[in-house]
């Protein structure tokens, strides 16, 4: 398939055979799942539907559309922008160019700060979220801490509607505080958490590994450059977190792999204690966290 153009009359499993072939030659990362969710989004089914209607004839204009898709996948624009959602922790939540689109790696931030709360025995923590973006973390934590009150931020008004957008989705609007402003700037008056997270930005505008072209192409580079060495927010962050914790609350941060040292090392020398690293499951050291005790 030297284009995206496909003759007329395909059934849907040749439809999804020719594109997978066509996003194969041209992308190389995931071609079969790509077209599968492309199609089934335009036919608005699951993808065990597709294989399950595989003999049936695709409708021309819905590959007209299908078409379309590819050509703008082929172009490296994200699949989960195509189709308007992306998956984390097991549940939908709708992405825009607005915000980063939600890593699977991401997944580990929260199953570390879910543990640290259930270590602690809290019975209504209280939770903040800083560099929300879309709010799949702040809603995934409401969802999974049904008694917890759950705080989040980010300095991007286009981020914020989009966090909105899925906290009304998912029905934890009452739980939910969104706020708009740089990282502790943006809460409104002196309060400790038990827990605080963050994924921020921390791509080096000098140094250390660069995102893929296209990732900076495609997502908000706010979201993605955090100064020479990517430590600008970290540093903050480290340094600022232990004036909004608890007594024995934790920090609990998302960084580089080539950081994460680092930043652990940034953490002991501010004075927490119990730090240490999880690793996503590449076996890399992808979440750094440490508790606060007042001395």
């Amino acid at each position: 398939m030297s284009s995206a153009e496909t003759r007329g009359g395909r059934t849907i499993a040749e439809a999804l055979e020719s594109a997978a072939e066509f996003l194969r030659a041209e992308r190389g990362r995931s071609p079969r799942l790509d077209a599968e969710l492309l199609l089934a989004h335009l036919m608005d089914c699951s993808r065990t539907q597709l294989y399950a209607r595989g003999r049936e004839p695709l409708d021309p204009s819905l590959h007209q559309a299908f078409q379309g898709l590819l050509e703008r996948r082929r172009q490296g624009e994200p699949v989960a922008h195509l189709v308007g959602w992306k998956e984390f922790y097991g549940r939908r939540f709708a992405v825009s160019p607005q915000a980063l689109i939600p890593r699977p790696e991401t997944e580990f931030l929260v199953e570390a700060g879910l543990q640290l709360l259930e270590r602690s025995g809290t019975v209504r923590p209280e939770i903040l979220e800083l560099c929300t973006g879309s709010g799949a973390v702040a809603v995934t934590l409401a969802l999974e801490m049904p008694h917890a009150v759950v705080w989040a931020s980010d300095l991007s008004e286009p981020a914020l509607q989009l966090a909105r957008q899925n906290v009304l989705a998912h029905g934890v609007q009452e739980r939910i505080h969104l706020l708009g402003g740089d990282l502790f700037e943006a809460l409104p008056e002196p309060r400790r958490f038990d827990l605080i997270l963050a994924n921020p930005p921390y791509v080096g505008t000098v140094r250390g590994p660069a995102p893929e072209e296209v990732v900076v192409r495609h997502e908000p580079a706010m979201a993605l450059f955090a100064g020479p060495d990517g430590l600008d927010i970290l540093r903050r962050l480290v340094e600022e977190a232990p004036s909004w914790l608890v007594d024995g609350g934790s920090l609990v941060l998302e960084v580089a792999a080539g950081q994460s040292e680092g930043v652990e090392a940034m953490m002991h020398e501010r004075g927490f204690r119990d730090t240490g690293l999880v690793c996503d499951l590449a076996g890399l050291p992808r979440v750094v966290l440490g508790r606060w005790e007042e001395h």
